[in-house]
């Protein structure tokens, strides 16, 4: 059985970027299977296969590329193939950074990989950048409601922020004047 995991995009196909993965499972064959990077040059190395560009190849195609490369070696060959994005995600979560999520995660999937919001992160306002794109989704409303599940759904090379919950900032900045006030009254007794 071959399972092959792409996202849909209107108007476009999914390609793979630099720094995502691919897991390729041959069956009978676990020394070929594994995770592959694309690196920095659009390539997969794989081996037996060795250096397969992968730049303009989609989701769909690569599956069927994978296959005819492993059928100049083995014959009967089945090879699964699942597709992860490194996304990156700032701001207000526990534990910042870059994560790898299957092409079919969202971005719950995401949340949870880092740790969830701080207690002063706010998903009401959540920004996701993607090459000169933003888009603002509401996680909580959407989860709530049930609607607008698309949403959610992440693409190769997003960039998520989980945006400050304004009381918590408010709060930093009441802290900040407060300290203020309290210096100019000590330098105003002092004086």
């Amino acid at each position: 059985m071959v399972y092959i995991v792409f996202i849909f995009m209107i108007g476009r196909d999914v390609f793979l970027l630099p720094y995502d993965a691919v897991e390729i499972t041959i069956w009978r064959q676990p020394d070929l299977s594994g995770r592959y990077y694309v690196d920095a040059d659009t390539n997969l190395n794989i081996p037996l296969i060795g250096t397969l560009p992968v730049k303009d190849v989609p989701h769909d195609s690569l599956h069927t590329v994978l296959l005819d490369e492993f059928d100049n070696y083995y014959t009967d060959v089945h090879v699964d193939v699942t597709f992860y994005y490194r996304i990156n995600i700032f701001g207000e979560v526990k534990a910042p950074g870059y994560y790898y999520v299957r092409s079919e995660d969202n971005l719950a999937n995401l949340l949870a990989q880092a740790g969830g919001p701080t207690d002063r992160g706010s998903l009401s306002g959540i920004r996701i950048l993607n090459l000169g794109e933003e888009r603002r989704v509401d996680f909580g409303g959407i989860l709530k409601s049930g609607e607008n599940i698309d949403e959610l759904y992440l693409r190769p090379g997003d960039v998520v922020i989980v945006p400050r919950r304004f009381m918590a900032a408010f709060q930093e900045w009441s802290v900040l004047f407060t300290l203020v006030t309290l210096a100019l009254q000590i330098y105003t007794v002092v004086q």
